[in-house]
C-alpha cells in the first residue's frame, strides 16, 4: 500500500518535468514462498506514465506475465481392442508454465488479432501455437492450453487494467496453489491507438520453502529413494488403517 500511495504522488507531479513519455510499473510483491499451507496468492501490479501530458491522453495497457517456459507431449487416448490406450502425440516446445495477459478496458487491439501477434499479447500469439501447423497440431495445441485454462494458469482478462488516474494504473492478478516455480517475467506495454509508447519488464520469483522444498529436492536429487520411501509409507498407511479399523 505504501507502495501504491508514493507512485501515486509521483506520477502526480510528473507531468510538471516535461519530458518524453516514459513508463514505470512496480508489482506488490516481488518474491513469492510456496509452503505446505500455499493455497494460492494474489500479486498487484502498479504503473505510471512519466511526462504525460494534461488531460486524458488516451493510453492504452496490456499486462502480460509469463511463467518459466517448458516442453511438454499432449497424447490423446483411443479405444484399442475394448480398452483406452495413448496412440497419437504432438511435443510442444517452448510452452509458458503460466501465462496470463490482462488489458485495460479501452485497448483499441483487443479484437485485433495482427497487433495482438506483433506484440506477442494473447494465448494465440504464443510459439507453439503459431507452430501447429496442420489441423490435427492445432487440435494437440487446444487441448493444451484448454488443459492450463482449466487449472488457472493461462488466463485472458479484456477489462482488467484499472486506471486510477489519466496516467496511474493498477491490475491483479492470481497465482494458483500448483504454480509452478521459477522466474517469471512481469511485462507493462504502453499504447496509445496503434501506437507502442513504452515498456517495461520486471522480474518475479517463485520458490518453494520449508518442507515441501525439501521434499521437492529430495524428489529431484534421489529420485529412486524417494519413489521407494513413497511406496513404503503408502504400504505402511494401509497395514495400519487395516488395524486399527479391523471388525472385532
Amino acid at each position: 500500500m505504501r507502495r501504491l500511495v508514493a507512485l501515486t504522488l509521483f506520477a502526480a507531479l510528473l507531468p510538471c518535468f516535461g519530458a518524453a513519455e516514459s513508463l514505470i510499473s512496480t508489482l506488490s510483491d516481488d518474491d513469492v514462498e510456496i509452503t505446505s499451507s500455499f493455497t494460492g496468492e494474489q500479486i498487484v501490479v502498479f504503473g505510471a506514465v512519466r511526462g504525460a501530458p494534461e488531460g486524458d491522453p488516451g493510453y492504452e495497457v496490456a499486462i502480460v506475465v509469463q511463467g518459466p517456459e517448458q516442453d511438454l507431449i499432449a497424447r490423446r487416448k483411443e479405444r484399442l481392442l475394448g480398452i483406452w490406450a495413448n496412440r497419437t502425440s504432438r511435443e510442444f516446445h517452448d510452452v509458458p508454465s503460466y501465462y496470463v495477459m490482462h488489458l485495460s478496458p479501452n485497448f483499441s487491439g483487443a479484437g485485433n488479432l495482427t497487433k495482438l501477434r506483433e506484440y506477442r499479447l494473447g494465448i494465440a500469439s504464443l510459439p507453439f501455437v503459431q507452430a501447429a501447423a496442420d489441423k490435427t497440431s492445432e487440435l494437440f495445441a487446444k487441448a493444451v492450453i484448454d488443459l492450463k485454462t482449466a487449472h488457472g494458469l493461462f488466463v485472458e482478462r479484456r477489462s482488467a487494467v484499472q486506471f486510477l488516474a489519466p496516467n496511474v494504473f493498477r491490475t491483479t492478478f492470481f497465482l494458483p496453489s500448483e504454480i509452478p516455480t521459477g522466474e517469471y517475467r512481469v511485462s507493462v506495454y504502453l499504447f496509445r491507438g496503434d501506437a507502442f509508447l513504452a515498456g517495461q519488464t520486471q522480474t518475479l520469483n517463485i520458490e518453494k520453502r520449508g518442507f515441501s522444498e525439501r521434499i521437492a529436492r529430495a524428489a529431484d536429487n534421489q529420485p529412486l529413494l524417494y519413489g521407494l520411501t513413497c511406496v513404503f509409507l503408502a504400504g505402511f498407511t494401509g497395514w495400519l488403517a487395516g488395524v486399527i479399523f479391523r471388525q472385532p
